[in-house]
Parts: structure tokens; sequence; C-alpha cells
């Protein structure tokens, strides 16, 4: 099943692509239905939301990095704990496609 449709990124300035969502994997930022605008990027700041190819396909994960440098993937919707992943340092991280597009990062999850 597809998570998103890629459609054309016309409607958002500096957008580079844009997905309508298939699911909510974004939820609560962008629900099913809705236009994700994402910019060519692999440089994210803490919080920020990407998409990233991972073993499981193409995700979209939120973005963070402690001090040791352990860099955690965690899903939005936080129902989806489960699906957050880990990557100590001197591990291979996911590519990561880009970064959404939104007004305001998430909160960084708490558990």
């Amino acid at each position: 099943m597809s998570l998103f449709t890629h459609i054309p990124a016309r409607k958002k300035p500096g957008a580079d692509f844009a997905l309508r969502l298939e699911d909510d994997a974004l939820a609560p930022c962008l629900h099913r239905g809705a236009t994700a605008y994402l910019v060519r990027s692999v440089d994210l700041s803490d919080g920020e939301v990407g998409l990233f190819y991972a073993r499981e396909g193409l995700v979209f994960r939120q973005y963070c990095e402690d001090m040791r440098g352990t860099v955690y993937l965690f899903s939005l919707d936080r129902s989806r704990a489960q699906d957050d992943r880990m990557f100590p340092p001197g591990t291979e991280l996911p590519v990561c496609y880009g970064k959404v597009l939104l007004a305001h990062p998430p909160e960084l999850p708490m558990d």
C-alpha cells in the first residue's frame, strides 16, 4: 500500500516536490488527503520532519540527534511509537530524500 501520491509542487514557493498523503503518517501535523510539500535536503535540524528510505520503504519521520551522536527517527503519530528508530554513532543512516515544509516543527516526543 502506498503512503503517498507524487503531485506537482507548484503551489508552495520553495518546495521541490509534493506528495498527497494516503494515510495519517504525518498526523497530527497533516492528515490523509493533505499535501506535504518538501524541499530536497539531507540537512535536518532537531525536530524537523523528513522523508527517509528505511527498511520498511519510504517513511516520514521526525529527526533528532543527541549529544553523543545517536540519531533518532520518531513517528509523529505517537500511537506508532513502536516504529521509532535509533541509530548509534557509526551506524549507517537511512537516506533522506527531503525535508517536509511545516509552519512549525512538531515538538519532540517526551516518551
